[in-house]
């Protein structure tokens, strides 16, 4: 009898052994996205979502830049690269030369915001405007016929990594860099959120990014590219009339597989681009305006800070779209 018990408590050993290294082993297939800061309100958002739906998959998001995520995949290091621009001649050239095939999937659209203090009166810039800011040409809001607490405008951009920077670039400056001893004050970041967060210090600075990171601590500028000044705003980019647009991305290597395909899949889906319109971007496929990611989401042990995170950061990000 006490060999059948010890036979029987061995067996379960094992069979709670074999449970726990198969399921460690089930849960533990990932998805790695990196890239774009821009995209990334939309991807780790969706992310949340697309976990509580497939809750034996782990996903990690970073936001590093369009040119980090797509350097990351060309190295094999994650699945998708996100990005707000498209890839560069030289990243194809990279990428073909290590057998990475650059497979681009549009999943929204973007506006490039330029922002301001709220306490600065400028309610529009024109596109001349903002080039010779950037450009050293014009260095006192005075110049533009205000009057401030500090006059020498600080002039804020992102940084090479990303994709945004890129944008803007081309677009104002003509593809040329910014040249900060032009300038009467300059700061150059990581992130949008670590800009935007300057601007809404700082009364003299200005600054851009994208649209989904606008709330009421900045005040965002209408844009006149010599048609009339136009607001930023989902419905000024989706119909083309905001100047300054653009469509964002993910990018895999070739056709998309696996997990990755099921997450572009996902993103692409209704409920995905209802994510892209909850998180202020301009959606490219159906969805709807009333979706709330936080309806039914699971709050089981191990899955908590998902629903948290969504409702904290959505919720946010939710009240700077309906601003707009």
């Amino acid at each position: 009898m006490m060999l059948m018990k010890k036979k029987a408590t061995i067996f379960g050993i094992l069979v709670l052994g074999i449970l726990v290294v198969s399921n460690f082993a089930f849960a533990a297939e990932t998805l790695v996205i990196e890239g774009s800061n821009t995209v990334y309100p939309i991807a780790n958002l969706a992310s949340a979502r697309f976990q509580e739906i497939n809750s034996d998959i782990t996903v990690t998001v970073g936001g590093a830049g369009s040119g980090a995520g797509i350097a990351t995949l060309i190295n094999g290091q994650c699945d998708i690269a996100d990005a707000s621009r498209y890839p560069k001649e030289s990243e194809i050239t990279e990428s073909n030369s290590s057998g990475v095939v650059l497979r681009v999937h549009t999943i929204a659209k973007d506006g490039i915001v330029i922002i301001i203090h709220p306490d600065n009166p400028i309610n529009e810039l024109t596109k001349q405007q903002i080039t010779d800011i950037y450009n050293g040409t014009i260095t006192t809001w005075s110049t533009l016929g205000i009057t401030l607490a500090l006059d020498g405008i600080k002039v804020l951009e992102r940084d090479e990594s990303s994709g945004t920077h890129d944008y803007f670039n081309e677009f104002f400056l003509a593809k040329q860099e910014v040249n900060a001893s032009n300038l009467y004050a300059y700061g150059q970041y990581a992130s949008t959120s670590q800009l935007f967060e300057v601007v809404a210090t700082e009364v003299n600075a200005i600054g851009y990014g994208g649209l989904g990171y606008v709330d009421e601590t900045i005040k965002a500028v209408s844009v006149d590219d010599g048609s009339g000044a136009v607001a930023p705003s989902v419905t000024t980019v989706r119909d083309d009339s905001y100047p300054v647009s653009r469509p964002l991305y993910m990018i895999t290597d070739g056709e998309p597989a696996g997990l990755a395909k099921e997450f572009i899949d996902f993103i692409m889906s209704y409920e995905g681009q209802s994510i892209v319109y909850y998180t202020g971007y301009i959606p490219v496929g159906e969805y709807t305006e009333d979706y709330d990611p936080t309806e039914g989401l699971s709050t089981s042990f191990g899955f908590i800070a998902i629903p948290l995170a969504i409702g904290i950061t959505a919720l946010a990000i939710h009240r700077r779209k309906k601003g707009n």
